[in-house]
């Protein structure tokens, strides 16, 4: 059973929400177009309170960094906030889908968004008054990793009721876009701030920033179709929906398998791209720094090319290759040598990245049904962000033994032959589509 948000329907310009995909794009709307989906005022709001959130989210992560080591001098520290912060995905993340399809995910997201600039505030007043201890920095960042372990399958899921179906992979890159952008220009502006005012003050402007994304949720009216427990449904069975519907349709399985083989394999490069500048480029912090930004460039320019693609276009195609070509790109990676190639290569895999992980994305929520959408999603962020903290500890341990380029090789070696595999084998992310029902009105 479900229901649905019936003001929606007041709004002309979002009526498509409601259409099966079964027509091109309307007359006077030209294809593969990149900026498509900003024709619909909810979902430029969504994607400007987004953007200024994200980059304020950014912000305090460097500032959290500069304050825990401040306070401690360990990396050993720096290391445990990331993971409590991080484990809450582990945690909540079927609670959070559940929620997510459960509960109105406007209001479920103003909520959250509140409780989080509740912390940022929280943050400030102690790093400005002098009270600041690890304990309380450990506290407040799992509060806030729990609060974001509940906001990304809820986020993920308000995308669709914002735009038509033929605009959804546009959509998600484009959203896609803005994380990315966020996290090149945020670090930027929260190094500025602190060098200028202090730490604290970095943690008060991203307070502000939340001010913005509320604002964008509160005028925003999505369509969204909410599950109702049906009688007899016992929560658990609710809260493992998600993971019954991936068994039933392999397609779907098969999408989720391969984002945890890139997150295993492909993402581990990442954590050991310090040591990799260092010892192997001997390039240190500052060259560290560009290779970090050269990724985050590649990873904006992936995201804005594939929100250009026809909205027709082969998602399952896109995945295999994407996927295949990070591998490739990781294993040269491992074998370069120049600091100028490394930067070009990491310019690749950050294009590559993006196109397989906001293909996935876009091929998860065109076919799984409205009212299971947070639920599976909630198992895309599992397998996207949730697992990430054990793949780069592996994968530490290995760089640690043998040296970070043969690390990176050994998970690139691994990456490339299950995008090999996916690519000789077709038919195992079969670029599926929901089709209307055969009685849906035309």
């Amino acid at each position: 059973m479900a229901e649905f948000d019936e003001s929606v329907r007041d709004r002309d310009d979002d009526v498509a929400v409601y259409e099966a995909d079964t027509e091109g794009p309307p007359a006077g709307i030209a294809r593969g177009r990149t900026f498509d989906s900003f024709r619909h005022r909810d979902f430029r709001h969504f994607w400007s309170g987004a953007l200024v959130s994200n980059a304020g989210s950014w912000m305090q992560i460097v500032a959290l960094g500069w304050l825990v080591y401040e306070l401690t001098g360990s990396e050993l520290a720096l290391g445990a906030v990331n993971f409590v912060q991080g484990v809450p995905v582990l945690l909540f993340i079927l609670y959070a889908g559940a929620a997510a399809d459960r509960f109105d995910r406007r209001r479920l997201l103003i909520w959250l968004q509140l409780a989080m600039m509740g912390q940022a505030i929280v943050l400030g007043v102690l790093t400005s008054t002098g009270h600041v201890t690890m304990p309380a920095v450990y506290a407040l960042t799992l509060f806030g990793g729990t609060m974001t372990a509940f906001m990304f399958p809820a986020w993920q899921a308000t995308v669709p009721d914002l735009v038509p179906k033929r605009l959804l992979l546009n959509a998600i890159a484009l959203n896609s876009a803005q994380f990315n952008g966020a996290r090149l220009v945020g670090p930027m502006i929260g190094a500025l701030i602190f060098a200028r005012f202090g730490v604290a003050e970095v943690f008060y402007v991203n307070a502000a920033t939340f001010l913005v994304v509320i604002w964008a949720l509160a005028v925003i009216r999505p369509a969204q179709e909410r599950h109702v427990a049906e009688d007899g449904e016992s929560r658990l069975r609710e809260l493992a929906g998600g993971i019954g519907y991936a068994r039933e349709h392999p397609g779907v399985a098969v999408l989720l398998l391969t984002t945890a083989a890139i997150t295993l394999f492909g993402m581990p490069f990442a954590a050991l791209l310090p040591a990799f500048a260092d010892k192997v480029l001997g390039a240190g912090s500052a060259g560290y720094s560009v290779l970090l930004a050269s990724n985050g460039f590649g990873a904006l320019a992936g995201a804005l090319v594939v929100a250009g693609l026809p909205h027709d276009v082969d998602r399952g195609r896109l995945v295999r290759f994407a996927v295949l070509a990070m591998g490739l790109l990781l294993l040269g990676l491992a074998a370069s040598r120049a600091f100028w190639l490394a930067m070009l290569v990491l310019v690749g895999i950050g294009a590559a990245f993006m196109t397989a992980t906001s293909s996935v994305n876009t091929s998860l929520q065109a076919s799984v049904p409205p009212r299971l959408r947070g639920r599976v999603l909630s198992l895309f962020v599992l397998a996207f962000m949730g697992i990430m903290p054990f793949g780069a500890l592996v994968f530490g341990a290995i760089a640690r033994a043998i040296g970070p380029e043969d690390a990176i090789a050994i998970g690139a070696a691994v990456l490339a032959l299950v995008g090999a595999l996916l690519v000789l084998r077709p038919s195992l992310l079969a670029d599926e589509r929901p089709r209307p029902a055969p009685d849906a009105a035309p």
